[in-house]
């Protein structure tokens, strides 16, 4: 562990996979973050510097990053916060935004179908003092120091692995099961309660750096469990990878969502796209959360209607208290069970 906030393995071999380029697409989806989407099959909202600002709250003596996709995660309020415990750190340095893009751009021989918000923090979580992954969010600590692109990748891809483990592989038991075999690993010696390197979990994000990273992602060589053959020797392993992360995530992230009127004044209808032929569907299973553009959650309407393959949820325009809100721009995510969609609303008077 050098200057970087995430400890990086020693690595040693060279990489031996080509690359294959990505075509960016700059789209305009969100006015707090950059959304990129990669011929890999992966949509990434961006969130640095100026973007990521309006999510940065002050709540008394705490510093909260606030965001509907992730809730609240506590930040260190700097290097002197006495609860950051290394004394030889005296500034934080948030990561290159291109460096971290070029990272997700160049993950290659896989089609996922996924949406990933990145968080380029300018301060460590105060939670785990470094680099973690939430449901299809990636929270990246800064260094404390000077850091080059290599490390960057690895760490970015690493934990984009965590991100494709929670899509595809987190519903599926029959995945998990099959890759435990692969590895010979078993979910005891190999459970939450095993040494960092030795959790299934991990050494699956690895296992996703070194097969289908780019090259920075690889320049150390090797995985972090050195103990662990390398994922290229495992035979079936590469193919049972790639067929395994392909499509879209069974958690339904992405989902089809839109509101109409959009402006409205005040009441608009959120509609939900539910695949699917099911008859019977439970409304109370249905949630929708409206934000402002400070990441604030301003109201929860519960329930909804099905209708032509599609749940409605409506709002009033108002927040919990049943009072009026301001004319302006409104987040919002809408879910059933495990589906979930997002997206804007423009509330006008």
């Amino acid at each position: 562990m050098s200057n970087y906030s995430i400890y990086l393995p020693t690595m040693s071999w060279a990489i031996r996979l080509g690359l294959v380029s990505a075509l960016i697409l700059l789209l305009p989806l969100d006015a707090h973050s950059e959304t990129f989407l990669a011929d890999n099959g992966l949509t990434i909202n961006i969130y640095a510097g100026d973007d990521l600002e309006p999510y940065l709250v002050d709540d008394g003596d705490a510093r909260l990053l606030r965001h509907p996709s992730i809730g609240d995660v506590e930040l260190f309020l700097g290097p002197q916060d006495e609860r950051f415990t290394r004394s030889d750190v005296t500034e934080f340095t948030p990561l290159s935004r291109d460096a971290v893009t070029a990272a997700l751009r160049d993950v290659h021989s896989l089609r996922v179908g996924i949406e990933i918000d990145v968080f380029i923090l300018p301060a460590p979580p105060v939670v785990t003092a470094g680099s973690f992954a939430r449901r299809n969010a990636i929270l990246l600590s800064p260094s404390f120091g000077a850091v080059d692109e290599s490390a960057v990748a690895s760490v970015t891809v690493h934990e984009l692995g965590h991100v494709l483990t929670w899509g595809y592989f987190d519903k599926h038991p029959d995945r998990w099961r099959t890759y435990l075999e692969l590895r010979g690993l078993n979910e005891v010696d190999n459970g939450p309660a095993a040494p960092h390197a030795g959790r299934a979990r991990e050494i699956l994000a690895e296992d996703i750096r070194y097969l289908f990273g780019g090259r920075l992602a690889n320049v150390y060589g090797g995985i972090e469990n050195s103990a662990l053959p390398l994922p290229d020797s495992v035979f079936g392993l590469n193919v049972f990878l790639m067929e395994s992360l392909s499509g879209a995530p069974v958690v339904g992230v992405g989902v089809a969502c839109t509101a109409f009127p959009n402006p409205c004044n005040p009441r608009t209808t959120i509609e939900l796209s539910i695949p699917g032929d099911e008859i019977l569907r439970d409304v109370s299973a249905a949630r929708l959360e409206l934000f402002d553009t400070r990441g604030r959650r301003v109201r929860v309407v519960e329930g909804g209607e099905f209708g032509n393959g599609r749940l409605l949820l409506s709002w009033d325009g108002r927040d919990d208290s049943g009072a009026s809100l301001p004319s302006g721009r409104y987040l919002y995510v809408a879910g059933w069970q495990d589906l979930r969609g997002r997206g804007a609303v423009t509330l006008l008077k």
